[in-house]
């Protein structure tokens, strides 16, 4: 019996296939996903529909999310922390995992993801009048 502290798979993972970086590191992460403990939804395909999975069609565009399968939704950078947590472990993994549990060090890597997240399209050149719209 898996212990209380050990994360149940398959972990869902929403991510942005039109942000070439985004599906870059995904698909690092996918062939480091041997064990299969992570199913990837890409919401860039026509398909997706954000509402069928109990989301916020906004929010989802925004950031990544991870959920777990007790349902619990994870965002920004804790989504990455669920990430390393469903594969094996690496060196880097390890590191950002000890690193982030330094207090203060969680909400301002949360600040420089928000940022990334936002500017995701103008930093990889794939601007679109929707995508770039400034607020």
């Amino acid at each position: 019996m898996p212990s209380s502290t050990q994360p149940s798979y398959p972990l869902q993972v929403f991510y942005d296939g039109a942000c070439p970086l985004c599906s870059r590191e995904v698909a690092h992460y996918r062939k480091k996903d041997n064990r299969h403990h992570i199913h990837w939804i890409d919401i860039a395909t026509p398909a997706f529909d954000a509402r069928a999975y109990g989301l916020d069609p906004a929010r989802i565009t925004q950031v990544m999310h991870a959920r777990t399968p007790d349902g619990t939704l994870y965002t920004e950078v804790t989504a990455f922390i669920q990430i390393w947590k469903a594969l094996p472990p690496t060196l880097f993994s390890s590191t950002m995992r000890l690193l982030l549990r330094i207090p203060g060090l969680l909400p301002l890597a949360g600040i420089f993801y928000r940022l990334f997240a936002r500017n995701r399209y103008r930093l990889t050149g794939r601007c679109t009048p929707n995508s770039c719209k400034i607020s």
